[in-house]
């Protein structure tokens, strides 16, 4: 029989929190304040323990190595605030383990490790709310400094998930929203399962990573390589289809999504344009020619790019091209976009590189980081367009050091589109201009329109499962079967908010009819004609309609 290592002992305990939390991945998504179709904190914290896991080398040997690659793993596959904040909590672990020098299984190093956790998940964030993942660290901490000597190891571990739990049981009476809506914090919930499984791993109760539900994390040899400098191609073509009828769009995006990521991808009648990032760009234009003719081709080596050079593609052959581009007078932009019709609009507007993301889609650090190393600009714009997705890009300003980082906190794609149109990417000195973007985000009223997934009565409004809903900011405005009363309602809401609304802006998507676009049109100029409409397909995920007004 094999000899067990001290450093099988550490494994197991980070594979048995890491799986313990993959196991419940859907009950913590489930546990979604707003009925609408974005419940994704589960999701979110297991790619974040996904990538720390995969980031764990076989040349790691020492406790130290060990949690250090884990914590920089879960750094850059860091996804919405809770795998931010989750990511943080595993920074302080790893370096309450490197003061101690080792992972040792007692008392006072549990104190020293849960402390440091902690300070950093606290120091994460700029205004740490209670009733949160927040709470149950600190919970844990305040009983490991308070515990009596006396207890025993094994009972000091056990209780330690009590507290965890009833600390994420009290959030309800901490959190308001979650005592209506009749939840816990998600991610209170998701960090006690991952606590649960990691001490399950200290008494050989280990639960495995690929025996359980939830996204796969298998273990993988890496090198000391650096991930983020491993950069790829900008791949992007126009395609004319053969058969639109054979055509099957969602399976030909799924396959595209295997062959790379930041994926912008619409499909027009014959029409099928495309961009991606991809080490192998060959094959994606493989892929594509089997459906039809190109009208456009272009790949660009990204890591080229950084230098000053790209790579133009026309058919096998690639011809090196100078970039016309000036890092030293030039601003670049970085939207997070969820919709073709919407990703388009951005990118006529300025955004230089749109990243695909939002609602239950939320990009990680280093999905950020590999396009900020790849552009030439030395001053780059953040728009995360999502507030799931602003401690995201905060966490990304704070680990690039060779340029300057500038966010503009848009929580909605609608902040985001309002932000670009106040943005001249010939401002260098953005710093300048950055107050009067926000500003300019914080005046406009928007809403958007959606399915309720469960029942539930918030601010007086009884929503049933299937219904419409209509949200405006963390406020629920309305709910009903009949698409058009739902926009009515959420039309004359953001009129009514503001004096000064001339231009009222509505991106759909696909599963608003042209009749219903018919009814819009009309309602909008019969009681509004004064106002400016603007409809555009958007083409995003979880809402029907996302709109906004503006002077």
């Amino acid at each position: 029989m094999a000899q067990t290592t001290h450093r099988d002992t550490v494994m197991r305990v980070l594979e048995s929190a890491v799986a313990n939390l993959q196991k419940h991945v859907e009950e913590i998504n489930d546990l979604n304040v707003f009925p609408i179709p974005d419940g994704d904190t589960g999701s979110n914290m297991t790619a974040t323990l996904n990538s720390a896991w995969n980031n764990i080398s076989d040349d790691s040997i020492t406790d130290v190595e060990i949690f250090a690659d884990f914590s920089k793993g879960a750094l850059l596959g860091a996804r919405g605030n809770s795998g931010v904040i989750l990511s943080q909590i595993i920074k302080g672990m790893s370096e309450g383990v490197k003061e101690i020098g080792s992972f040792t299984f007692n008392k006072e190093a549990l104190k020293i490790i849960f402390k440091s956790a902690c300070e950093y998940a606290y120091n994460s964030v700029s205004n740490p709310v209670e009733g949160t993942i927040l709470s149950v660290v600190k919970a844990v901490t305040v009983e490991m400094e308070n515990s009596e000597e006396t207890n025993s190891l094994e009972d000091a571990l056990t209780n330690v998930v009590k507290i965890a739990q009833k600390a994420t049981d009290y959030t309800p009476e901490q959190l308001p929203i979650l005592k209506e809506s009749g939840v816990v914090d998600s991610g209170a919930f998701g960090l006690v399962k991952f606590i649960e499984g990691a001490i399950m791993g200290t008494q050989g109760k280990t639960v495995k990573i690929g025996t359980i539900g939830g996204t796969p994390a298998k273990k993988t040899a890496l090198s000391k390589a650096d991930p983020i400098n491993n950069i790829g191609y900008c791949t992007e073509f126009v395609l004319t289809l053969k058969d639109t009828e054979s055509f099957k769009k969602d399976a030909f995006k799924e396959k595209l999504l295997k062959l790379g990521d930041s994926l912008v991808y619409i499909v027009e009648d014959d029409i099928v344009k495309v961009h991606i990032h991809s080490k192998t760009p060959g094959k994606v234009f493989t892929l594509a020619q089997k459906f039809g003719e190109f009208s456009t081709i272009k790949s660009d080596n990204m890591a080229m790019q950084a230098e000053g050079e790209g790579h133009d593609v026309n058919g096998d052959s690639f011809i090196v091209t100078k970039k016309s581009s000036n890092p030293n007078k030039e601003l670049g932009i970085i939207a997070v976009s969820n919709g073709v019709g919407l990703a388009n609009e951005m990118q006529k507007l300025g955004a230089t590189e749109i990243i695909s993301g939002g609602q239950s889609m939320n990009p990680s650090v280093k999905e950020f980081m590999d396009i900020i190393n790849a552009m030439p600009y030395k001053k780059i714009v953040l728009l995360p367009n999502n507030y799931n997705i602003i401690l995201t890009v905060e966490t990304v300003q704070k680990n690039v050091s060779d340029k300057e980082i500038f966010i503009v906190p848009t929580k909605t794609l609608q902040q985001g589109i309002v932000a670009l149109k106040n943005i001249n990417p010939l401002m260098f000195d953005f710093e300048n201009y950055i107050d009067n973007t926000k500003e300019a985000v914080a005046l406009i009223e928007e809403g958007q329109i959606t399915i309720a997934v469960r029942d539930t009565n918030m601010n007086g409004i009884q929503v049933k499962e299937g219904e419409f809903i209509s949200v405006s900011g963390k406020k629920i405005i309305s709910s009903s079967s009949d698409l058009q009363l739902i926009f009515e309602t959420l039309t004359n809401y953001i009129v009514e908010s503001s004096d000064d609304i001339g231009l009222i802006t509505i991106f759909y998507n696909e599963k608003v009819s042209p009749d219903d676009q018919i009814k819009i049109k009309k309602f909008m100029a019969e009681k509004y004609s004064d106002i400016e409409l603007e409809i555009t397909y958007g083409g995003q995920e979880v809402y029907h309609i996302i709109m906004f007004g503006e002077e």
